[in-house]
């Protein structure tokens, strides 16, 4: 199968690139629809300015990465200026794929100097505090070095990370603002050798999260003409456009507000919504979501307080699915300590601030690094934790890079109930009470190396018991409602527990109403109540956890309107539930892997709208939205069987779900064994040959070292029967001397195959 271009299509190409290169200005890089992506090894460095790739998992062709002297205290040296078109001006956040490069303290070789010399704005801001560089002419400034308009912008992880703030021991993201469309410039100077930089990003925050914008997937948004512009995120409000979102403001604390050490500090909310009703209320403190209320908001309690600075995020979500949220920033004693929200280390190795304060120390001792474990057993992580000179304040479990578990003083063991097949990285990272933090790493493996077939996602029946040591589970009842107990439409339906542990205590209490998370404690439960019930059948589910870690659940139903209601799911009279199907992926899909598992939902409601998306893999809630659902993502699948199940809920209070499984397997597919040829390429044709046995469509795209597209197309399984899998790609005319990829993707696997252009 030949791609065929035409002179007419060739010189039609060319002149819309002239067009672009002309409306582009000179520009490297544009931002489109609210967001401009640029690969740092893209553009000319200068001396002791590097392009490598020693270390892997970059984007693109490289990194660039400092190798001359430091500049601490002296910005300026060894500048590179990226041109950027603005075409939709507002405020933009700026973040960076970067890590530190050099040795095992990552509070070293981390930071950049970064300017916005001609942006009508450029500050730092973290929640209610903003900050501007010295020589601005603005105030306050941030802590640490900072002169002539340049912050300096640092990441605290040794490995690829979108952190990029600037302030030392308080760190604020970063943002620049532009008043017009326009070509402005971004520099960055060096500071630290070794501080590895991949790629930068500025996007608007109300079109885009910090997980989309951080998509590496990606491609750049070069200035040429070349680049198809990324399609806009979905709005925020209903499809009318008429939604008015609700409004919330923390009425206690009052901002800036200091409380006595051992102090009870209620957090008070008054919230409204001028044309629905708010059916949802989150509490986060120091960044950890502390409390979920639905419709009825009951003030979460923050007891015991301990010194230091806490800031407290409200989110309110209405019935039409628009959120709001306030912040607000207060004390507890008198030697203001470092924010215990934000677990980023000093910036310099030996801030001068910390009085000689040693770091805590911490070990993960379950597991053992390289165990293995059979498919379906509960594997418990367990820390062994430290600090000389005071005390550990603050615990944080990622696996396979998701954060799963967060503690604070009282660290209960994490459990990975009914592992799959693959491969699994711990991530442990403590804080203590003057700031300064520490983590560590292990690796274990569950299966052999041929995971479970593909085709029986089914677990032992017999999964290994945790040894629990002989700790008693908490023990959990639902004394209201009871069980079969109805309820008049309207009426307001309390939910309270009663909870014992008999070696310990209950540290942890959820409440979910027909699947649905509606409301998180600590070890102090206050009855949630459901408001204004509507008519239809109800399962309150409870689920409690102890000190140990070890937990317990109940479940109760009740009904709403009559002696015999309708049957479940709950409606409203004559409503009729959603559907929801899960169109991407198919069920019993086979993936290599590696890959990125894109989730997509076909989600409608016959007389009405849906207002809620949930989506849980393997029985863990990982994405939800409201009226609009953008597609969730499982980047870097690793073997095994999984789980997808999709729930959804529409404006009168129905709700609908559908499950699919797929199978990641280490068996190499088909595609996996194509190769190119000849290689180099010497005229303008690629051969490339797979196997006869394909059994999808072959999709293909050609990228130049950039990311860059420049030709794609799709081979169907008869041309591929008909060549018996000799495939010829066409490179497009005039195509440079260079290295270039060819992109192989089918229904269960993907190839990337590097091809050089002489």
């Amino acid at each position: 199968m030949k791609t065929k271009i035409t002179l007419f299509v060739a010189f039609f190409a060319i002149a819309l690139t002239q067009q672009g290169f002309a409306q582009c200005n000179g520009a490297d890089f544009e931002e489109v629809n609210g967001i401009a992506v640029y690969e740092m090894e893209s553009g000319a460095t200068p001396s002791s300015w590097n392009v490598e790739t020693s270390t892997s998992g970059y984007t693109g062709s490289g990194f660039i990465t400092w190798r001359g002297p430091s500049y601490f205290n002296s910005p300026g040296n060894g500048t590179i200026s990226y041109r950027i078109r603005i075409n939709n001006p507002g405020t933009y956040r700026f973040i960076w794929r970067s890590r530190s490069g050099k040795g095992t303290n990552f509070t070293e070789h981390n930071d950049t100097w970064l300017k916005f010399p001609d942006a009508n704005d450029f500050f730092g801001r973290r929640g209610s505090s903003t900050i501007y560089p010295v020589g601005s002419g603005k105030t306050p400034n941030p802590n640490g070095s900072s002169s002539g308009g340049w912050f300096k912008v640092y990441v605290s992880s040794s490995n690829w990370s979108w952190q990029a703030t600037t302030s030392d021991n308080d760190g604020h993201p970063i943002y620049a603002q532009f008043n017009s469309a326009g070509v402005y410039t971004i520099q960055i100077s060096a500071r630290s050798d070794a501080h590895f930089i991949d790629r930068m990003v500025i996007y608007n925050e109300s079109q885009y999260s910090l997980q989309q914008a951080a998509d590496i997937s990606r491609a750049q948004t070069n200035c040429n003409g070349g680049t198809p512009p990324p399609p806009p995120p979905p709005p925020p409000s209903d499809d009318d456009g008429e939604n008015t979102a609700p409004t919330v403001n923390i009425t206690n604390p009052t901002n800036g507000q200091n409380f006595n050490v051992g102090s009870n500090i209620s957090i008070g909310l008054n919230a409204n919504d001028s044309d629905g009703s708010i059916v949802s209320h989150q509490i986060y403190v120091n960044g950890t979501l502390a409390d979920t209320d639905g419709g009825g908001y009951t003030p979460h309690i923050i007891s015991s307080a301990s010194a230091g600075n806490y800031t407290v995020r409200a989110v309110v979500r209405d019935n039409d699915g628009a959120t709001s949220e306030n912040t607000v920033q207060f004390s507890v004693g008198s030697n203001n300590p470092p924010p215990p929200d934000d677990p980023t280390p000093p910036d310099d190795p030996t801030p001068p601030d910390n009085g000689g304060n040693n770091p805590p120390t911490v070990s993960i001792t379950s597991p053992n690094n390289g165990q293995n474990f059979n498919p379906g057993s509960t594997v418990t992580v367990n820390l062994s934790t430290g600090d000389s000179d005071g005390s550990v304040v603050f615990h944080q479990i990622f696996v396979n890079g998701n954060l799963v578990d967060t503690d604070g003083s009282n660290f209960t063991p994490h459990r990975i109930v009914n592992a799959t097949a693959g491969n699994y990285t711990v991530r442990a990272l403590v804080r203590d009470n003057d700031g300064a933090s520490s983590e560590t790493t292990i690796q274990f493996s569950v299966g052999s190396n041929n995971p479970p077939p593909p085709d029986d996602p089914t677990p032992p029946d017999n999964p290994t018991p945790p040894d629990n040591g002989g700790n008693g589970i908490p023990t959990v009842t639902i004394t209201s409602p009871t069980n079969g107990q109805n309820f008049n439409p309207g009426s307001i339906v309390p939910v309270a527990l009663n909870t014992s542990d008999s070696d310990g205590s209950v540290v942890f209490h959820q409440i979910f109403v027909n699947g649905i998370l509606v409301d998180t404690d600590g070890a102090n439960f206050t009855p949630h109540y459901i408001n204004n019930v509507a008519a239809g059948n109800y399962t309150i589910r409870a689920f409690v956890r102890d000190n140990d870690g070890n937990s317990a659940e109940t479940t109760t139903q009740f009904s709403v309107g009559g002696s015999n209601p309708p049957p479940p799911p709950p409606s409203n009279g004559d409503n009729e539930p959603p559907t929801v199907s899960i169109t991407s992926p198919s069920n019993g899909q086979s993936f290599s892997p590696g890959s990125t598992v894109t989730v997509a939902l076909n989600a409608n409601d016959a007389d009405g709208t849906v207002v809620f998306h949930q989506i849980f893999v393997n029985g863990t809630l990982v994405d939800t939205d409201g009226a609009n659902f953008t597609p969730h993502y499982i980047n870097n699948v690793s073997a095994g069987n999984y789980t997808v199940r999709a729930f959804v809920r529409d404006n009168d209070g129905a709700s609908s779900e559908t499950t699919v499984q797929f199978s990641v397997s280490n068996a190499a597919s088909s595609i996996q064994k194509a190769i190119a040829f000849p290689n180099p390429v010497v005229n303008s044709t690629v051969t490339v040959k797979v196997a006869e046995s394909v059994s999808s469509p072959v999709a293909y795209t050609v990228n130049n070292s950039s990311g860059v597209e420049i030709s794609k197309g799709t081979i169907l399984q008869s041309e591929i029967n008909n060549a018996k899998g000799n495939l010829d790609i066409d490179l497009p005319s005039g195509t440079a001397p260079g290295i270039y990829y060819v992109v192989l993707q089918t229904l269960n696997g993907k190839k990337t195959i590097p091809i050089i252009k002489k």
